[in-house]
């Protein structure tokens, strides 16, 4: 995700031998610490119920690796993937035959994906970054009618990013590039001012979405949220969306206003009953993803940092007002555990401590020690807890105990 001191040079050769797809159709390009899958997937699903052809990557997949190639929603299959590889395989012996040397694995993916969306012909591609956004491999559209998309911007991968908000803020603000339309959730203070400045110097600004003037009147309906929606001259009452989520709500309000955004920009209307279809039909597996097991509820989220399991956290206290529950818990490794347990405590009965292992594809993701989580648990003075390795076995145990369970710290929990 971070060529490192080959800056992007090296992605910018391998899309050179592929004569440059990326700059061949119109990109929404999202950086963010928290919000990019989701904001990406409700545009991506606005936009194709609008009658465009929309071609979606989001980084990581969680499933398979073609989840990183999306045409209007849809994974391609095994043998398109198979396809599109051989297709960029003569751009990826150039490069290895070059300075640059090798083409690294997140390299090739984003030399794959930007040259399908072109071998598709779509009319809208929807980017995810991989990680910041300046350096990150997918920064490499040169086109002026690129579309930058901020999400709520927090502390996380603050060894590569910067250990400050306004460090972070930078790397993220990297992908606003000359005369771009910018939107972005309304941010801290000194996040803003990062923004604002690297619109400034390419000639655009910043168009802010904020909670209480975009977005406000969120109400909670059986296990959906309902708000009122106001950007510009596009406004929207009672918008259902199929998630007890509450940060979904800025992420779909972030999501429509790039859409709004869009169709002035390009001259489309926008569908009133088609967005509040698209918005009431819409489900994000492993954000707040309500399961029934037996007679319990088992609240299902991917939340990875301290911003996400904050998020969690305030939407748990939202939708479930004074109420405990047992938490199944694992951390991919590195990530800041005793952070995200000190808000997880004030919520839990009990802690059940889980692992995961996944080496599928090119993926390989492992869970932090158990036993270095119990050091922190003790730290903070929290003593119901038990370790299950096994994570059905911990779910079996954890429904037998409470009707109400979150298995949470990891989206690779869910695989």
């Amino acid at each position: 995700m971070h060529p490192g001191e080959l800056g992007l040079e090296r992605q910018k050769f391998i899309l050179n031998c592929l004569d440059n797809p990326q700059n061949k159709y119109k990109v929404i390009h999202l950086a963010g610490t928290s919000g990019k899958g989701s904001t990406a997937s409700y545009l991506s699903n606005l936009l194709k119920n609008h009658g465009f052809k929309v071609g979606l990557t989001v980084s990581p997949h969680i499933f398979d690796i073609k989840e990183r190639i999306q045409i209007n929603n849809k994974n391609i299959s095994q043998k398109e993937f198979v396809f599109l590889l051989n297709k960029i395989i003569g751009a990826i012996e150039k490069t290895k035959e070059s300075g640059f040397g090798n083409p690294t694995y997140f390299e090739i993916i984003v030399a794959m994906f930007y040259f399908a969306f072109y071998h598709y012909k779509v009319d809208y591609a929807v980017i995810e970054t991989g990680m910041g956004g300046l350096m990150d491999g997918t920064n490499v559209v040169d086109s002026e009618n690129k579309m930058a998309v901020i999400t709520r911007l927090g502390l996380d991968h603050t060894k590569i990013l910067g250990k400050n908000i306004s460090q972070i803020a930078y790397q993220k603000a990297g992908i606003i590039q000359k005369k771009n339309s910018v939107v972005s959730l309304w941010q801290n203070g000194k996040a803003r001012l990062v923004l604002d400045k690297r619109a400034k110097d390419k000639e655009t600004k910043v168009l802010y979405v904020k909670d209480g003037v975009n977005y406000k009147n969120v109400h909670l309906q059986k296990e959906a949220l309902i708000y009122n929606y106001s950007f510009q001259d596009l406004i929207l009452k009672k918008l259902l969306i199929n998630t007890i989520a509450l940060y979904q709500v800025e992420n779909s309000a972030l999501a429509l206003s790039v859409l709004k955004v869009i169709s002035g920009r390009n001259n489309f209307n926008i569908d009133k009953k088609i967005v509040k279809k698209t918005l009431r039909n819409f489900r994000f597996p492993g954000r707040m993803e309500v399961l029934k097991i037996k007679n319990s509820t088992v609240i299902v989220d991917g939340a990875h940092n301290p911003q996400k399991m904050s998020a969690l956290i305030k939407s748990l206290k939202f939708s479930f007002p004074k109420q405990k529950f047992v938490f199944i818990v694992a951390f991919k490794q590195k990530k800041e555990a005793k952070r995200m347990l000190e808000k997880i405590i004030p919520m839990a009965s009990e802690i059940i401590l889980t692992s995961f292992m996944v080496n599928d594809q090119d993926m390989a993701a492992i869970s932090q020690n158990n036993e270095k989580i119990v050091k922190i648990l003790k730290s903070l003075n929290f003593e119901q807890y038990q370790i299950v390795e096994n994570k059905e076995l911990a779910i079996k145990k954890a429904v037998e105990k409470s009707k109400y369970v979150v298995l949470t710290g990891s989206l690779y929990l869910r695989c």
